[in-house]
């Protein structure tokens, strides 16, 4: 195979030095183009391409460092080595720091040794230039990429974002650069954030995490990343970060995760139903023999008779567990209902009297009732009884008074879907019984619907108000939901499906 020879400028206003390098060097080797000036030399370069160029700094229209800074500015990536005299070598070495490939002194090199020079400074160039590429190529390639790319000095601190990272937290490269890790992070997981760095810097294994991070709109996200050392060099040791947001992710496994919640909280409510109207069914079958018998034998007894107020002791007793009784039945959805059209403003009103005195003065009782309530279809004492257990459990939760506010309003069951999980598609009249008490705990939260469930002194509640709410809600198709924040208070929402083929009922409004 026959290898094209290099082809070499070589700018030299010495014509006899020029003429003598060209005779000892191979013509079959290095082809030579010469001139004698900086502006020939810029005129050929812009005509043909060399592989080289021999440079020699004192020129009659441009003398030292400026001679090459001239040609090299014009073709950056043709390699130049500098031809020096013997007074000239510092000068041919700052020439090398700004980019020259080589220098050679006149009369000490011979055609083997330029030939050397210039391919080996040609070489340079070209793994110079690949490397270039490669840079190009990678920098590209992060620049371009989804996901954002970090890279963290020793000490933690940002050197380097792709501009991917501005889409991701707002914030562009340049205002990043030099900030610590932990900018903009949660201060829950800088911790935890930085653990795992240090656990890579120890170890050199990759490390995963998740964080959540400030974007510059002031909402928090969620963000997921892996962590390499793999940028290593002798100059350079840096952490390679590529995260991106997660917070959609995010958002629909805590979706999920609180529907399986929900789910498994409704067949636990299901199956409590069940027992509970199982025992209910049967307890009554033993309240009505005592009630038979207790009727026959109060019979037996004059009225003035001592043993007559024992026998009505008796009864009262039968009577206060057949109310328990009709809690369970309630509960159970096993109540039987008078159910007719209604609107939730009026069975509010009805009961408000009775209401007002049952929070007592130390309370502020607060209706905010909309117009226009779509009508429902429920049993109306059911409804009053659903009233007073809330408005008595609020009332409980704030001993030292405070302020209950009952609110109505209408909403779709696509606006509730989000957060009210169960509720079938239709329109709901919806009642909120807000209070600004002690709260109830997380743990407690899942509970609180659940029959002889109670946080009271044990004598002060049956534990019965509130599943006895969440029966009878449900029984009329509807759904039952507690928020709350510990010392903030408490909001319970009931959902009650509008009629079929009602519209709203005006009220007295």
């Amino acid at each position: 195979m026959v290898t094209a020879p290099m082809r070499v400028l070589l700018v030299e206003d010495d014509r006899d030095y020029a003429a003598m390098l060209v005779a000892e060097l191979d013509a079959a080797v290095v082809e030579v183009q010469m001139v004698g000036s900086v502006a020939a030399a810029r005129a050929e370069l812009s005509r043909g391409q060399f592989d080289a160029v021999l440079l020699d700094l004192g020129l009659p229209d441009s003398n030292g460092l400026a001679t090459f800074e001239t040609l090299h500015a014009s073709v950056p990536e043709t390699p130049m080595v500098i031809l020096t005299g013997n007074t000239d070598d510092g000068l041919a070495a700052l020439a090398m720091q700004r980019g020259a490939q080589d220098y050679l002194v006149k009369g000490e090199a011979d055609a083997s040794v330029l030939v050397r020079a210039l391919r080996y400074a040609r070489e340079r160039s070209a793994f110079r230039q690949s490397m270039l590429d490669r840079e190009s190529h990678f920098r590209a390639l992060v620049e371009h990429s989804y996901d954002a790319v970090t890279l963290l000095g020793p000490d933690f601190r940002i050197l380097y974002d792709s501009r991917s990272i501005e889409s991701l937290c707002g914030y562009t490269p340049e205002e990043r650069v030099g900030k610590a890790v932990e900018h903009r992070l949660h201060p829950d997981d800088v911790a935890p954030v930085t653990g795992r760095l240090s656990e890579l810097v120890q170890t050199s294994t990759p490390v995963s995490f998740s964080y959540r991070f400030q974007h510059r709109d002031g909402g928090w996200r969620w963000g997921e990343a892996v962590a390499t050392d793999h940028l290593r060099d002798a100059n350079i040791r840096a952490i390679v970060i590529n995260h991106r947001d997660v917070s959609e992710r995010k958002e629909a496994e805590e979706a999920l995760q609180r529907s399986q919640e929900q789910l498994r909280q409704a067949q636990k409510m299901e199956a409590i139903g069940r027992l509970a109207g199982g025992v209910a069914h049967d307890f009554n079958n033993v309240l009505t023999a005592i009630f038979g018998y207790t009727d026959l034998l109060i019979d037996q007894f004059a009225i003035d008779d001592p043993r007559r107020s024992d026998v009505a002791e008796i009864r009262r007793s039968a009577e206060r567990a057949a109310a328990l009784t009709r809690q369970l039945l309630a509960f159970s959805r096993k109540q039987v209902m008078q159910p007719r059209l209604l609107n939730l403003n009026e069975v509010i009103r009805n009961v408000e009297r009775l209401l007002q005195r049952l929070v007592g003065d130390d309370i502020v009782l607060q209706l905010d009732l909309a117009r226009d309530l779509v009508a429902i279809r429920a049993d109306p004492g059911q409804l009053e009884q659903v009233l007073m257990n809330l408005v008595a459990n609020a009332r409980d939760a704030m001993p030292d008074g405070g302020q209950l506010t009952l609110s109505t309003r209408n909403e779709r069951a696509e606006t509730a879907a989000d957060t009210r999980p169960g509720l079938a598609p239709a329109v709901y009249a919806v009642l909120s019984v807000a209070d600004t008490g002690t709260g109830v705990p997380v743990g407690l939260r899942e509970h609180v619907f659940e029959p002889f469930f109670t946080t009271k002194e044990q004598g002060k509640g049956t534990g019965l108000g509130l599943a006895t709410v969440y029966g009878i809600v449900k029984q009329t198709g509807g759904g039952v939901y507690l928020e709350s924040e510990e010392g903030q208070g408490t909001t319970v929402l009931v959902y009650l499906p509008q009629a079929p083929g009602s519209s709203a009922i005006s009220d007295s409004l």
